[in-house]
């Protein structure tokens, strides 16, 4: 842990048109600065065509134009798995832009402006940041390594990490290059007074546990016990149902193995469906390597190769019939953790008290294949109405709960118009893919809100969200009633389910 902020910085050179501000005084020439040294609260003015490099913690700062402070902050670096609080000196950005390398302590590659955090967590990653003060808006993205940004003033809600290649933050919030809308100022962490439960604590069966009988957890491609980026989750909105595996980032060739020892058997063999099945689990878009009846043994037998241009390979468990969760607590595909809580966006209410909203969950663990790791839709959603003094009106409704495999036929009860994922083509063509995830969150599985019986008033409409590893995220929605004339009554305009071609 570092305790205090260093006070002198080495400085070799300070080219024309750098100014360093120190005490109010301006200090034009290297030798006016003591010993040549940057210090606690400098001010550094750089404008074109000159640039300024100094080096702090082994990381490597370059101003090419603009306006920094130099300054010493108490910061919560939150990973959700060791947080650790840090006194440490950041590159304050007024203005202009940042160029950072970093090196062997790269957690102190840090520059913030009033709308972001952003810091490297890997030693040599190149990263930008660029704040407009006329916009108030900042920018940040890197030359190659994911870096973590945060919107300043996130700190509170104890969202404190943010995994990209690029974000930018202004007045509207903080929003990712891959997100399909900002944080919400309504958003908030959930609390024991929230009164929620384990979206996987249903009671149906193998909903948690379950293990596929003489399966080995871990994941098929290597390395085999060690987490790997996802690109969809079950229940993902698809032309012809909910999607019935977990997809996993992979390069295109990549050799693929069997979780579970069995017979292999293959299915829609010259399709892009093409699978190979061993025991309970199923392998999608891979070339297979094997033959019908062929012996698996896991981890050991290479089935196949992920099919060229695809990028993943598809997981499901369970059967045709009846697929399971492959990331439930004590399944078969581990280990899994993710330390993002979900998204929630606005709900839209309508006059007959059914009631949409968009919600997704991003994800820590990410990795660069053709295409950026997307965000995922969230597990499970969930809303309760509550009057002005905070007494609940309803129960907890779960608008979608994840534990199980949805019947295809729910889909236009559970996802709203408007609704769409990125499709195949988009990955196989583009670097950055968004989906549109828009539930009825009111009105769907569950029923609408009892708006015709309440008497006027103040209502909180809290809406809830889960991620496969459990994070919870909450929103609270002020209703008044009787409703504005703004309200209305679903219709044609918000359009059909359009969801672009994808594979299961």
């Amino acid at each position: 842990m570092i305790t205090a902020c260093a006070v002198h910085i080495p400085v070799h050179r300070i080219p024309a048109h750098v100014t360093v501000i120190r005490d109010g005084r301006r200090l034009h020439a290297p030798a006016r600065l003591q010993g040549r040294f940057l210090q606690l609260h400098d001010e550094i003015r750089v404008t074109d065509p000159a640039s300024f490099t100094f080096s702090y913690a082994g990381n490597r700062f370059r101003i090419a134009h603009g306006r920094v402070q130099l300054e010493c902050r108490r910061l919560l670096l939150d990973s959700g798995v060791s947080p650790q609080r840090a006194t440490v000196l950041v590159v304050g950005l007024e203005s202009g832009q940042v160029s950072v390398r970093a090196g062997r302590l790269a957690r102190r590659a840090l520059v913030l402006t009033r709308e972001m955090l952003a810091l490297a967590t890997a030693r040599a990653t190149n990263f930008v940041v660029d704040r407009n003060p006329a916009s108030h808006s900042t920018r940040a993205w890197t030359r190659d390594q994911p870096i973590v940004t945060a919107k300043s003033s996130d700190q509170s809600l104890r969202i404190t990490t943010r995994t990209t290649y690029s974000a930018i933050s202004n007045a509207h919030g903080l929003r990712l290059d891959i997100w399909p809308f900002s944080l919400s100022r309504l958003q908030r962490p959930t609390t024991r007074a929230d009164g929620l439960v384990r979206f996987w604590a249903d009671g149906l069966p193998c909903s948690v546990g379950c293990t596929a009988p003489g399966a080995i957890p871990g994941w098929p491609i290597r390395p085999f016990h060690h987490q790997h980026a996802i690109r969809a989750g079950i229940n993902e909105l698809r032309p012809a149902n909910f999607h019935v595996a977990v997809d996993i980032e992979a390069n295109n060739f990549q050799p693929v193995y069997a979780l579970q020892s069995g017979y292999a058997a293959i299915r829609y063999p010259g399709t892009g469906d093409v699978n190979v099945d061993v025991g309970q689990f199923y392998y999608w878009h891979i070339n297979p390597t094997v033959s019908n009846g062929q012996y698996v043994e896991a981890y050991k037998t290479e089935i196949g190769a992920v099919l060229n241009g695809f990028g993943h390979v598809a997981v499901s468990e369970g059967s045709t019939s009846d697929y399971l969760n492959p990331l439930r607590p004590g399944g078969s595909l581990r280990p899994y953790t993710d330390t993002e809580p979900p998204i929630i966006g606005i709900p839209h209410v309508f006059s007959d008290g059914r009631v949409t909203v968009g919600a997704f969950d991003p994800q820590s663990v990410v990795q660069k294949e053709s295409y950026e790791t997307p965000v995922l839709a969230p597990s499970s959603l969930a809303w309760r109405l509550y009057n002005a003094r905070g007494r609940a009106l309803t129960g907890l409704e779960w608008a979608m709960r994840g534990s199980q495999n949805y019947a295809p036929g729910l889909k236009p009860v559970i996802f709203a118009p408007g609704a769409s994922n990125p499709g195949f083509a988009c990955f196989f063509t583009r670097v950055r893919c968004i989906p549109n995830w828009v539930y009825w969150l009111a009105g769907g599985l569950t029923q609408p809100l009892p708006l015709g019986i309440l008497p006027p008033g103040r209502y909180r409409l809290t809406v809830y969200a889960w991620d496969w590893a459990g994070n919870t995220s909450a929103l609270d929605y002020w209703i008044e009633l009787p409703l504005g004339s703004e309200a209305s009554a679903p219709s044609a305009e918000f359009g059909p389910l359009a969801p672009n071609f994808d594979y299961p």
